[in-house]
């Protein structure tokens, strides 16, 4: 619950309709949420003041944001008291917003019910795996540098980029991505239901012999594992010799 400190606000509650549950589905992974059902509204407590400033709360819609003082309630940037803070017994968000698999065929991603899979912007840190970069750019800097820092890397073309995988990566320019469960997914973005990921990637790949590299504008290109090569200066002269 919000409650003052010295007159700071150290965490916010939220308010949304219980028939607009499922678009609190992308805040399960935050551990500190604790939630109620109380009277058809679900609430939420515990959330962070960054938290609350993130485009993961504010772009909520039919959601109310309050803190705490004294038993009551201010809706956030108010000094009013808007109602009565709510008697509830509280859990972890996620126990309260159970995820359902859904079933799977050949008709939308794999999967009967219209849900779509997308990747959304998340504010989780993952560390760097692959690089989509200009082939002209990777290539300046891989003829000139030492074996010893292309040696634990791999790559492939990708039309007129190069994708390069592994750690730790090369100082060249280009799209960032990070690696979960095989999919490969730009910096700053991840699944708007994670949990989905695992059963996406059985659909689409059941042999597990690909690599999934996703887009931010929700395409995405399958490759095969074994399509990559260990980068090296000559593994990249023989491939762009005729160029």
């Amino acid at each position: 619950m919000a409650d003052y400190t010295a007159n700071t606000i150290i965490s916010y509650l939220l308010e949304i309709p219980a028939v607009h549950k499922e678009l609190l589905g992308h805040l399960r992974h935050l551990g500190n949420l604790k939630a109620a059902l109380v009277d058809e509204v679900l609430w939420v407590k515990e959330i962070s003041p960054d938290q609350a400033e993130s485009a993961l709360i504010k772009g909520l819609p039919y959601s109310k944001l309050y803190y705490s003082k004294g038993g009551l309630l201010f809706f956030k940037d108010s000094l009013l008291p808007a109602r009565k803070l709510p008697q509830a017994l509280w859990s972890p968000l996620a126990y309260v917003l159970p995820v359902e698999l859904p079933s799977f065929n050949h008709n939308y991603f794999g999967i009967s019910q219209k849900i779509r899979v997308k990747i959304t912007p998340s504010q989780k840190e993952q560390p760097v795996y692959a690089v989509l970069t200009d082939k002209t750019t990777a290539g300046d800097y891989i003829q000139t540098a030492p074996k010893v820092r292309l040696n634990k890397l791999k790559w492939l073309g990708v039309g007129k980029s190069l994708l390069i995988v592994g750690t730790p990566l090369l100082p060249v320019a280009g799209r960032s991505f990070w690696m979960y469960n095989d999919f490969l997914i730009p910096l700053g973005f991840d699944f708007e239901l994670p949990l989905l990921a695992k059963k996406l990637k059985q659909r689409l790949d059941p042999d597990n012999k690909m690599i999934i590299l996703w887009q931010d504008n929700n395409t995405y290109l399958s490759v095969e594992k074994e399509a990559f090569k260990p980068l090296s200066i000559s593994s990249f002269r023989l491939t762009y010799s005729d160029e």
